[in-house]
């Protein structure tokens, strides 16, 4: 059977099907945007503020849609003014002013209506930005912290400027610069009533564009020295804050508070510029409209006395002229707002773009060795490398002990290695292939790293030794700590994996930190554990277990990376190599390393407790 378009019958039900399925879709998607919850679709994430904003350019559609609507219902007041003098007045009618009045309140009601509506869209609008940016803008922000990586225009804040983004959506801005574009209508109007009406309009529109783009003049700059102090000066209470512990017994706080007020006052004086401005060519712009409005009504009554127009018309049109100043004036008004979030933008369309894409491709795990060829590493904007022209080679089974002098570069070679220092120039590969080439969990999987500064988190034992992976095995945690040499420790302290150890691990002594710090970087045993001065705060019986299981690492087939200054640690391992002087000194087998570069002292220390 066919239907009379000749599409047979089973095709048309199938489409009425997918058409009832798309406007069940879109009022599913319309009630989730309605009830600010989160976008259910992953495409929705993005690393993009332009990205994140056409995903809203239909909302933003309709936003525009209500906006003409709401400026059309403006015009009521006008012309129920016009009515009354005009019509009701001469004829006394109650009757008809009766209805003008229920008139007037229907169309204030829908008025308000689509005003609340619109603002809704609009905080709606805010939350589905931030939901998009979100995880994008977490990494970016802690990528920023990484060294070497922060580009002079990007953003030291990336949170703080997706809520300066999401703040100004969800306000009263965007309403303001929707209605800009209706002021036109509300000057025709004013010429039909009368051209010298219009006229005046338009020289007052001209006035106060005049003065908003005097505003932008006067605040962009005000506004970016603002957030850049404002950010130092947070950025070093926070430093002070984490230092507590050095800060306060050397009496250092005093010191460290007029330092901090000196930044702060920094940044009170860009704010206190940046108001007064803004507050200056606010008053301009309120100033220009009551004149004009008083001007429009002068005008109204002088045409009202020669004949050439109406009372109602007098009334109606100084009505008609606020109604067009005032989208300007409340312009002015949210430039703060505007400047800010357009500063923001900015900063953080830089941040994201600078975030490396991830990979495609999902690689499978390396399980030979590194091999590191011409590494150049740099601190960003130094004329000088660090390091210059690092050459070697690791197989699996091998241990590195990394020596040299303070200041040799031998962190900053172990930060390359794990991928959060990047490079000058040359490569470091793990099988083959350059460390961003694998997902950054793909890559937690095969590396493990203890750096020299140990980083806790609030939470339990289990937790951090797990890196607090959701799905983490509870065997995993055990075999971890074991290889750590730390399950019996743990199992005699109070409440034992699930005991919790506080902020940034405040209930562990130094020791007992660097050794749960090991076992979450033995957790799930990867390939490649790097080790940066890890038994700087440790006893004989730490010391041990960390011998232990560097032993064990090269055991079961991974390859150990430690850099000591202790050269006890070094009996393990079966490769060295020195740095100094920005140069790599040597890189061989350990005892004839050891041979050519340390004193016979050294040596022996080195080979005490057997060969590897």
């Amino acid at each position: 059977m066919f239907e009379g378009d000749g599409a047979p019958l089973g095709t048309v039900a199938s489409r009425a099907v997918a058409r009832k399925s798309l406007v069940s879709k879109a009022i599913e998607v319309s009630r989730r945007f309605f009830s600010g919850a989160a976008p259910s679709n992953p495409l929705s994430e993005t690393s993009s503020v332009k990205d994140a904003l056409n995903g809203c350019r239909h909302y933003f559609a309709i936003a525009a849609i209500f906006s003409g609507c709401i400026n059309i219902l403006m015009l009521s007041g006008s012309l129920f003014m016009l009515q009354v003098y005009d019509r009701v007045m001469p004829s006394h009618s109650v009757p008809t002013l009766q209805a003008l009045l229920v008139l007037i309140v229907v169309l204030y009601a829908f008025t308000v209506l689509l005003e609340n509506t619109r603002s809704r869209l609009f905080a709606r609008i805010g939350r589905h930005v931030d939901v998009s940016l979100r995880k994008a803008v977490f990494t970016g922000n802690l990528t920023a912290a990484l060294p070497g990586r922060l580009s002079p225009e990007a953003s030291p804040a990336p949170l703080r400027d997706l809520d300066q983004i999401r703040t100004f959506l969800a306000g009263g801005g965007p309403s303001a610069l929707f209605d800009l574009p209706w002021m036109p209508l509300y000057a025709v109007l004013l010429f039909l009533l009368h051209p010298l009406m219009g006229a005046l309009c338009l020289a007052g529109m001209a006035a106060l564009i005049i003065v908003t783009w005097r505003n932008e003049r006067a605040t962009s700059g005000q506004q970016k020295a603002s957030f850049l102090a404002s950010q130092q000066a947070a950025a070093w209470a926070e430093t002070t804050r984490l230092a507590a512990e050095t800060v306060v017994p050397l009496g250092m706080a005093g010191n460290m508070r007029r330092l901090w007020e000196d930044k702060n006052e920094a940044a009170g004086v860009a704010v206190i510029r940046a108001s007064d401005a803004a507050g200056r060519y606010g008053a301009i712009s309120r100033f220009i409209r009551m004149s004009l409005q008083s001007f429009m009504l002068a005008l109204g009554a002088y045409l009202a006395m020669t004949g050439k127009a109406t009372g109602g018309v007098m009334i109606g049109s100084s009505i008609l002229l606020g109604k067009a100043l005032a989208p300007v004036e409340l312009a002015i008004a949210q430039w703060r707002g505007f400047e800010a979030a357009r500063l923001a933008w900015r900063r953080l369309e830089t941040t994201l773009k600078a975030a490396p894409a991830e990979p495609a491709v999902r690689l499978p795990l390396p399980t030979r060795g590194i091999e590191v060829q011409g590494l150049f590493l740099s601190v960003s904007g130094a004329a000088q490398p660090i390091l210059n022209n690092v050459n070697f080679t690791l197989e699996a089974g091998d241990g590195l002990g990394i020596i040299g002098p303070s200041g040799a570069g031998k962190s900053t070679l172990v930060r390359a290695l794990t991928g959060i220092w990047p490079a000058l120039r040359g490569t470091i590969a793990y099988d083959g292939s350059q460390l961003t080439q694998w997902r950054e969990e793909d890559a937690g999987r095969f590396l493990g790293y203890l750096p020299q500064s140990v980083d806790l988190f609030a939470g339990t034992i289990a937790q951090n030794i797990a890196r607090f992976d959701a799905h983490s095995m509870d065997q995993d945690v055990l075999d971890a700590a074991t290889e750590a040499g730390i399950d019996r420790l743990v199992r005699g302290m109070e409440g034992g994996f699930d005991a919790e150890i506080g902020e940034r691990g405040a209930k562990l002594s130094a020791g007992q930190r660097q050794r749960v710090a090991l076992a979450r970087a033995l957790y799930r045993r990867p390939f490649v554990v790097i080790m940066d001065e890890p038994n700087s705060a440790l006893d004989a019986e730490g010391e041990q277990a960390l011998l232990n299981a560097i032993a064990g690492i090269r055991a079961r087939g991974g390859i150990a990376v430690i850099v000591a200054h202790r050269p006890n640690v070094l009996q393990t391992v079966n490769k060295v190599l020195v740095l100094g002087d920005g140069q790599q000194q040597a890189f061989g087998p350990r005892d004839e390393v050891f041979k050519r570069v340390l004193n016979p002292v050294a040596v022996r220390e080195a080979k005490a407790g057997g060969a590897a």
